[in-house]
């Protein structure tokens, strides 16, 4: 056969009496592989590779391109970032960094299951398995990325099962901790401990801690939506809140009611602030926080369980589940399963309903006829 340019060259060769295929993929590289003793299943494979380099598909391109997880991962943030609210880049971005980086540590055709196996089992000792699922979630979620913009051909997270988790944390206040709760907020007595900023714990419970309950309590926003709230996101004639900033990276209007709205109109304004609660951080308000339920009383509650409080009563006033997801703003009707549990107490008072129904004959309908 008459040799062509290195870039296209590809022939058969017989060594004894098995065939093989001699050819360049698209990058230039030489390939050498043994197929067999007979020569029409040779010219097959051959035609097949000439086929596959044609359409850019030959395997050689995509399983032997020498890109690093590491260097992937730069250039998967890079893309995802414009998709994600700053919270979730900088959750995903650390999730990445801290822990599959150093794990995996190779190119990224070189990921295997047992790899991947390995680190699950690692991890495992090491977090609860809510953490590891949502690790392995991102690292599936990058791999498929590689898949689409043409680095690897499988994602080796494939088969892959999550870890158990243990049922959804079920925990709101109740009327009586509720009572207690808004009361202990009042409170300004405790010890004097300056923060960064010159203010005190005593300062924070005194004006910010009351009203930021409440609105946590009347509009189940999380703790960051409320901390980056912005007095132009809050609509007094209509009564609503429109979320810019939320965890999904979508806007979410909220609805004011009485209590949600008489909170906002009586707070003061502070002058050339945007924010709401300028210059208070996440820790104050949690370490502020864990102080006032200490002082009410009230034991194994967190800030977030305020949110569950608000979805809680949504749900025991009545209110169907999507509406409950709406006003959560939760994309997957399950996760609000978890939110929109009912009380004992509302259980058992549904329970006597039904059982005044069945031992109460029902009302009969006269029906005269006309004459």
């Amino acid at each position: 056969m008459t040799p062509l340019c290195k870039k296209c060259q590809s022939s058969l060769k017989v060594s004894k009496i098995l065939y093989g295929i001699d050819y360049y993929d698209g990058d230039g590289r030489r390939h050498r592989k043994k197929i067999g003793t007979q020569r029409g299943i040779a010219e097959k494979a051959l035609a097949d590779i000439d086929l596959k380099k044609a359409r850019q598909e030959h395997l050689g391109i995509h399983e032997n391109k020498k890109t690093s997880f590491k260097d992937f991962s730069k250039t998967y943030l890079k893309m995802v970032k414009p998709l994600l609210s700053s919270s979730s880049f900088e959750r995903f971005e650390s999730i990445i960094d801290k822990h599959l980086q150093p794990s995996f540590n190779c190119y990224l055709y070189k990921i295997s299951k047992k790899q991947i196996t390995e680190y699950i089992e690692k991890r495992s000792g090491e977090v609860k398995p809510a953490t590891v699922n949502q690790e392995i979630k991102r690292l599936r979620h990058m791999l498929n990325k590689a898949i689409e913009w043409g680095y690897i051909r499988e994602n080796p997270c494939k088969g892959i099962k999550n870890m158990k988790e243990p049922s959804g944390r079920i925990r709101y206040l109740s009327h009586d901790e509720m009572e207690r709760l808004l009361k202990a907020c009042d409170v300004s007595s405790l010890a004097e401990k300056p923060n960064n900023k010159g203010r005190t714990f005593s300062k924070i419970i005194s004006v910010y801690l009351k009203p930021i309950v409440q609105i946590a309590i009347h509009s189940g926003m999380r703790r960051g939506e409320i901390l980056n709230l912005q007095w132009k996101d809050i609509d007094f004639k209509e009564r609503r809140i429109l979320l810019e900033q939320t965890k999904n990276n979508e806007r979410r209007v909220i609805p004011m009611n009485e209590t949600l709205y008489q909170v906002l109109k009586s707070f003061p304004v502070h002058l050339h602030q945007e924010k709401v609660f300028p210059d208070i951080n996440g820790n104050m308000v949690t370490v502020a926080f864990e102080r006032a339920c200490k002082r009410a009383g009230i034991k194994d509650f967190r800030f977030h369980d305020l949110r569950h409080s608000f979805a809680s009563y949504l749900t025991m006033g009545g209110e169907n589940l999507r509406t409950v997801q709406t006003l959560l703003g939760h994309k997957d009707l399950r996760i609000t399963m978890r939110y929109s549990h009912l009380s004992p107490e509302h259980l058992r008072e549904a329970v006597s309903r039904l059982d005044r129904s069945l031992t109460s004959p029902p009302v009969q309908s006269k029906i005269q006829e006309s004459k």
